[in-house]
């Protein structure tokens, strides 16, 4: 890249308060201060950031339509650096985090896909939730491998890149990074997993906070795949999914699950979230149907 290019850092944000542990972080950056631009993009929060920032050297964009997806193509827009790096309001990037994302980019890669690190509450105890996260939550390197995808938890791309591949779809309010950089990725753009780049990411830790993310991730899934031409109403659950996950005794034995209650919590963990999808992949099918009877429609793949 030669000079060491102006970095953009955009975290959007909606009613979080550990967004002011998240900037701390990024002002304890290795990168060089004067070359990192922070925008937080204001999701439409009960009480505005824009007060609260004002005086620490931020800059803060409202996006109150819309969802996150909204928000961070409203920063990008009003960003000036030559390389976008997105994080959430809840992450910790390490104080190296700004610097590994910038030589991945020197070195070729078009699209960086951080390490995104799971933290719990303490991981000899881990609540079901909280273990089954520690072993699956935010398989950034798999994304990768399957069509070139990764979070805005932790990624950076050049501005060309993005300029090019096009906005995230705002109108999912799940999983439109996974379909943007899965759309750089048949543009030609080279997507890499940096280990070293990396953020940390409270675990959920509530059978609650499981529940809406499956809710949510479900639903983005359907409008991803309908916003692609795919059927309006969405698909049952297949019968592998009222399988009983036998093989989570043996994922059990992954080395971030520390003690013999942590294993157990696990496997209880992915037992419940197997079937909990398929419960609100049942809800799901069950009311895209309902929503096209009303509308006298068709469960055909919509007209592009």
């Amino acid at each position: 890249m030669g000079d060491l290019p102006r970095v953009s850092v955009i975290i959007p944000v909606r009613d979080d308060p550990r967004l002011t542990q998240c900037l701390a972080m990024i002002r304890r950056q290795t990168y060089p201060a004067d070359l990192i631009e922070i925008i937080v993009a204001d999701n439409g929060s009960a009480v505005p950031f824009r007060g609260v920032l004002a005086d620490e050297g931020v800059r803060v964009v409202t996006e109150p339509a819309g969802g996150s997806y909204a928000a961070r193509n409203a920063a990008v827009l009003a960003s000036h650096g030559t390389v976008l790096a997105f994080t959430d309001a809840d992450c910790l990037p390490d104080e190296s985090w700004v610097e590994e994302l910038v030589a991945a980019l020197g070195a070729g890669a078009d699209v960086v896909a951080g390490h995104v690190a799971v933290d719990v509450r303490d991981d000899r105890r881990p609540h079901p939730v909280e273990a089954y996260e520690l072993v699956h939550a935010f398989p950034q390197q798999v994304y990768v491998q399957r069509g070139g995808g990764c979070v805005t938890a932790n990624m950076a791309t050049t501005r060309a890149v993005f300029d090019d591949t096009g906005p995230f779809l705002h109108e999912l309010f799940s999983g439109a990074d996974i379909e943007w950089g899965q759309r750089a990725h048949g543009r030609g753009a080279r997507t890499v997993f940096c280990r070293d780049a990396q953020v940390r990411h409270p675990a959920r830790d509530s059978f609650h906070a499981l529940n809406s993310k499956l809710r949510r991730v479900i639903r983005g899934g359907h409008e991803r795949d309908r916003l692609a031409g795919g059927a309006t109403v969405s698909p049952w659950p297949t019968a592998r999914s009222l399988v009983p996950p036998i093989g989570a005794v043996r994922r059990a034995r992954a080395p971030e699950l520390r003690t013999p209650r942590a294993r157990v919590a696990f496997v209880v963990g992915e037992t419940y979230h197997r079937y909990a999808a398929a419960w609100h992949v049942l809800a799901l099918a069950i009311r895209t149907r309902v929503e096209v009877g009303r509308l006298g429609g068709s469960d055909q793949p919509e007209a592009r």
